[in-house]
């Protein structure tokens, strides 16, 4: 199958760049082997993207949780102060 394009200045310097990070010597190869590796890369970024989404939930839950015992700290601490005012 072949394909005929006819880039202009910009999509020739773009196709020119994947040929370069490809190491392919046609463009249309170069075109297809970024495909190929957008796919891959999209995948693992999405893949990413939930492990890095489920941290953030993690990391708020944590934070929430210390959050939780430092007041909880301190209200201990201010019911022991009065306790002891009382009991003075």
């Amino acid at each position: 199958m072949a394909i005929t394009i006819r880039p202009n200045d910009e999509q020739l310097a773009i196709l020119a760049k994947a040929q370069r990070m490809t190491a392919e010597l046609t463009y249309s190869k170069a075109i297809f082997k970024g495909l190929a590796e957008y796919v891959q890369l999209k995948k693992d970024f999405d893949e990413l993207e939930k492990k890095h989404n489920a941290l953030l939930s993690a990391h708020a839950e944590l934070k929430d949780t210390v959050t939780m015992y430092v007041m909880s700290k301190t209200k201990l601490e201010r019911m022991l102060q009065n306790d002891a005012k009382a009991q003075d």
